[in-house]
């Protein structure tokens, strides 16, 4: 509702963002046991945009396998119970926020990055003998950058 009070257009113009909404409050209502609303739900909303968004159809066949396990934290599609599924629909939601404000959707150091790899990556397919940057994820959601030797 509050996505629709800040931009009624949003959710109509970008159908998988509707789509991955609907989808995380399906995957909460199964993560509370709640699986008779979680089923009428699937039914009444997620279903019929399955039908007209077939792009969708195998992400929803993933959140509804969630139903066949009596512990579906530990099932093979488990991760969308996890918080990185809920951070991905976020980062979505946000971006497109932003986008329909006309402002930037990455920040300038995920550019910098995304640039400082392409580039290492080009210098190494030429053999050129360069120190190389390293990523490694560190508390979720920080950065460790390393310089290694060539």
């Amino acid at each position: 509702q509050m996505i629709n009070d800040f931009d009624p257009e949003l959710l109509d113009m970008k159908p998988t963002l509707y789509f991955h909404l609907q989808q995380q409050k399906l995957i909460e209502l199964i993560r509370s046991k709640n699986i008779e609303e979680a089923l009428l739900f699937a039914q009444t909303e997620l279903a019929p945009h399955g039908e007209d968004h077939p792009e969708v159809l195998a992400e929803l066949e993933k959140t509804m396998s969630l139903f066949a396990f009596s512990d579906p934290e530990n099932c093979p599609f488990g991760d969308l119970l996890k918080p990185s599924q809920k951070h991905k629909v976020a980062g979505e939601l946000n971006s497109a926020v932003l986008e329909s404000q006309n402002q930037q959707t990455t920040t300038n150091l995920h550019t910098l990055l995304k640039i400082l790899h392409w580039s290492q990556d080009m210098l190494t397919q030429q053999k050129s003998r360069i120190p190389k940057w390293k990523t490694s994820p560190r508390n979720n959601q920080q950065l460790n950058l390393t310089v290694s030797d060539y």
